[in-house]
């Protein structure tokens, strides 16, 4: 799983989205909630048979150079 905060802005989510569409992977489930007016918590899920836990670190590294991203963590399944 991908935990990341974000800004609030309207692009967030496909940008996150967008560094698992590079890889031709559909995440099982995304999961969002706004924090205050200012932030996004975002989760991805995906199935561990597609990703592995070197790519997923990878994706978080690039998710944290985003200019949108506060935080970008792998976390263990």
């Amino acid at each position: 799983m991908l935990k990341a905060i974000v800004e609030a802005d309207p692009g967030a989510l496909i940008r996150l989205l967008q560094l698992f569409q590079a890889r031709n992977i559909v995440p099982r489930a995304v999961r969002a909630r706004r924090l205050g007016l200012e932030y996004i918590e975002a989760e991805i899920e995906f199935d561990s048979t597609e990703l592995s836990a070197e790519t997923l670190r990878l994706i978080a590294a690039k998710a944290q150079e985003l200019p949108i991203t506060l935080a970008a963590v792998a976390l263990d399944q």
